[in-house]
């Protein structure tokens, strides 16, 4: 089957000096990429400003477990060999990079002197069981995360490893509120007795919010099947972040959804490209190119919902409704009730 891997010293690069920091994503796509619906994988990073920069792009027709792998541990190889001859020589690291030649410099050696060679902080992924077989083949104590809005997707439509659980349970909209509610709770479990006391609270919120005996059980069997078990459990809840890290950072795999975006949006202008080979021509002579020549030296201009919600922050916090209670919460939390809304 059709399989090639796509790379540039610039994109190799990329991966020197933002994946130790800030992580990976890692993603496939098919949908108009070609004829033979070969999946599109995307290796990708984020920059200080929290920019999506390419990796190493791989286009197969059989993309499994092996096959990912392969490319994970050819590309692991590159990166280090890359990092070596920027150690030997720094002329070579890429102009789109010499803002940043002392951190390239920097980042290039710890891989050359680490033990284990070059080491992500972590990978975001979708729930695919395939892609992290693969990367714990290639580094078999990755952190791995869950995408936290694939997490919430999958369980609003009750999806397993296999596909759509055949079993729908009719819940209303604030009893899949309070049960996503239920589950975030559980999230933030750190260690294995955290984990014993939140699943055990799991229980009884979702024994109260599902009256019905029969839904009930349909819902907790699903939950362990699919959440509790163990492919999956460390991959969404906190117990599997790396130390001294939260989900504010390492949250959801937006960066590499929205390269896809990107990419079908302004590289193949949201037409079905219809040939492999073009596709690997584009790839190869411009998806990497229009980032090594986009340099932006600023952070990414806020939202208007974001701008709005901060307006609306201060409305509230100035009107004098919003006054701040005595005490504190279960965890140390400041607590602040709101009495009214002007």
């Amino acid at each position: 089957k059709f399989t090639v891997g796509i790379k540039t010293g610039y994109c190799l690069q990329n991966m020197i000096l933002y994946a130790r920091i800030n992580g990976l994503g890692f993603d496939s796509s098919y949908r108009n990429k070609n004829e033979n619906r070969a999946l599109v994988t995307f290796l990708v990073t984020v920059d200080q400003y929290k920019r999506m920069l390419p990796g190493p792009v791989f286009v197969s027709g059989d993309v499994k477990r092996d096959t990912l792998s392969g490319f994970l541990q050819e590309v692991k190889q590159l990166v280090e060999e890359m990092a070596a001859r920027i150690v030997e020589d720094p002329s070579i690291i890429d102009s789109a990079h010499h803002a940043n030649e002392v951190a390239m410099l920097t980042e290039a050696t710890i891989i050359v002197q680490g033990s284990d060679g070059w080491q992500p902080l972590f990978f975001m992924i979708d729930k695919c069981l395939p892609e992290v077989g693969a990367i714990l083949l290639v580094w078999p104590k990755m952190t791995i995360c869950l995408c936290q809005f694939h997490v919430i997707q999958a369980i609003l439509r009750w999806q397993t490893d296999s596909g759509t659980s055949e079993v729908k349970p009719k819940l209303s909209r604030p009893a899949k509120y309070l049960i996503l509610w239920a589950f975030r709770q559980l999230q933030r479990a750190r260690n294995e007795e955290a984990w014993k006391r939140e699943v055990e609270l799991f229980r009884q919120r979702l024994r109260k919010i599902v009256s019905k005996t029969n839904a009930y059980h349909i819902i907790r069997d699903y939950f362990e099947k699919n959440w509790f078990c163990g492919e999956w459990r460390d991959l969404w809840a906190d117990i599997g972040l790396p130390p001294g890290h939260n989900r504010d950072n390492i949250s959801t795999n937006n960066f590499t959804e929205r390269a896809f975006k990107l990419f079908d949006e302004i590289f193949l202008e949201n037409r079905a490209n219809k040939s492999a080979y073009r596709l690997v021509l584009i790839i190869a002579n411009e998806w990497f190119e229009y980032f090594r020549h986009w340099q932006p030296d600023h952070k990414k201009r806020p939202g208007a919902a974001y701008h709005q919600m901060i307006l609306d922050g201060h409305r509230l916090w100035n009107s004098g409704y919003a006054i701040q209670d005595a005490g504190h919460d279960d965890q140390g939390q400041r607590v602040f009730k709101v009495l009214a809304e002007m």
